[in-house]
C-alpha cells in the first residue's frame, strides 16, 4: 500500500483506516496505476495537452477566486 501512497504506513492502516476505507485505496491506487478509468467520473487519460491546459488553468482561477473571497471574509490568508 505504501508504494500507490507513501502516507499509507502499516502503522496507520492498521491504527486509522477501516477494512473498508482501505480495500477503496488499494483498489484506486491499483485502477489509477494501471490506466483504468471510471465510468463515474472524467479522465484525463485520453485528453491532449491543450484540453489538460486549458483544465489546469481553469482550476486555478477557480482556487484565486476562492482565496479572494476568503481574504474578504477571513482577512490575509496568505502567510508568507
Amino acid at each position: 500500500m505504501a508504494l500507490l501512497y507513501p502516507w499509507a504506513t502499516k502503522e496507520y492502516l492498521l491504527w486509522n483506516m477501516t477494512i473498508g476505507q482501505i480495500i477503496f485505496y488499494n483498489n484506486k491506487g491499483i485502477e489509477i496505476k494501471n490506466g483504468i478509468t471510471s465510468k463515474d467520473g472524467p479522465s484525463l487519460l485520453n485528453k491532449s495537452a491543450d484540453e489538460l491546459r486549458k483544465m489546469r488553468d481553469e482550476y486555478r482561477e477557480q482556487v484565486e477566486m476562492e482565496k479572494k473571497a476568503m481574504a474578504e471574509k477571513y482577512g490575509d490568508i496568505d502567510a508568507k
